[in-house]
């Protein structure tokens, strides 16, 4: 696995979120060039000093009737103390099954691969802008660490937008408490994606 430097944004970038409990749960429905392909949700168990959060991610694209692209995409965070303890990934990508594992182990995140990274690594989840420019971040499916660049925009309410340039590019817009309410991103073909907030 590559361990390309990561980027980190200066302390300007950095969005604090008052104390208490993450939104329990955030939906939103994926739309691609304008037609509804799938959804993400994430849901969040704060736990006693850390939570467990889940994503699930289905898509699927059809064209003339005919299923062109189907994915779906499973991952878990058990963070406690402030740091990603356990990480397990399971993506089905038209029928190739990608399978992902990782956990605090002698001071870093080790794979099953036995890949290590540091031990404030976290999967990229644009679900929790808490970690943009604050932590190396892996991407989500393959465990490889990224290269990302961060600009922050202050938004009209207390919203905030953040860019991503590098390894991983996509925008998105959150609330003052960092609930996630948007996200833009252009995908391998070419197409464009858009979060639209459905809960």
């Amino acid at each position: 696995m590559s361990r390309r430097a990561v980027l980190l944004a200066a302390p300007a970038l950095l969005v604090q979120r008052a104390a208490g409990a993450m939104p329990p749960r955030q939906a939103f429905k994926v739309v691609r060039e304008g037609r509804e392909v799938g959804t993400h949700t994430v849901t969040v168990r704060e736990t006693g000093d850390g939570y467990v959060a889940q994503n699930e991610v289905v898509i699927l694209v059809r064209l003339m009737g005919i299923t062109v692209f189907r994915m779906t995409h499973l991952y878990e965070e058990s963070w406690s103390g402030g740091r990603l303890v356990n990480y397990t990934s399971r993506e089905d990508r038209n029928g190739t099954v990608k399978q992902l594992s990782a956990r605090q182990r002698d001071g870093a995140l080790v794979f099953e691969s036995d890949a290590r990274l540091p031990a404030e690594a976290a999967p990229l989840g644009w679900w929790d802008p808490r970690r943009f420019g604050t932590r190396p971040l892996f991407d989500s499916d393959s465990g490889a660490l990224l290269a990302v660049q961060w600009q922050r925009q202050a938004l009209a309410g207390g919203e905030v937008g953040f860019t991503a340039s590098g390894d991983e590019r996509g925008e998105a817009r959150y609330g003052a408490d960092n609930s996630w309410l948007a996200f833009h991103q252009k995908v391998e073909d070419g197409s464009v994606v858009d979060y639209q907030r459905i809960g």
